[in-house]
């Protein structure tokens, strides 16, 4: 695991480009692009870093963070989707969570949920769940 400042590279953009073509044909960011890529992931808020993972040195997964005063915001997740026992995108998480204890962060965020939506159902299995309803954070249950 590393941390890097950029992911604009040809290496980062074809694992995205794999991932988005075998996971998410039937949504908006299909077919990918480099344009799409570079807008969606990359920021000049000065608060984007991006955490890689390798495999024998070959690029699998990368998460793409925002780091915050109070935690880290999980901004978004991909990875090579020929390791589907791997589970990179679980991992991801538990390394976020452990870099924000590091860093001595309260949270870490990830992102909005539709209760109904399935590829996010993921989400419900990081407890305590707290939802951002009109301003508040609340405790969830996720059943």
């Amino acid at each position: 695991m590393d941390t890097v400042d950029s992911i604009d590279s040809e290496e980062y953009f074809e694992l995205y480009e794999k991932y988005i073509n075998a996971r998410h044909q039937d949504g908006d960011m299909y077919p990918p692009s480099r344009k799409q890529y570079d807008s969606f992931l990359t920021s000049e808020w000065g608060v984007t870093r991006f955490i890689t993972f390798r495999l024998n040195d070959k690029l699998v997964s990368v998460a793409v963070i925002d780091v915050l005063d109070n935690g880290l915001s999980a901004v978004y997740t991909f990875y090579d989707p020929d390791y589907p026992k791997r589970s990179f995108g679980t991992f991801a998480i538990l390394c976020q969570i452990e870099q924000a204890k590091a860093l001595d962060l309260d949270s870490v965020y990830l992102g909005y949920w539709i209760r109904e939506c399935i590829k996010m159902n993921y989400k419900t299995r990081f407890q305590p769940l707290e939802l951002y309803i009109e301003g508040t954070w609340a405790p969830e249950d996720p059943q």
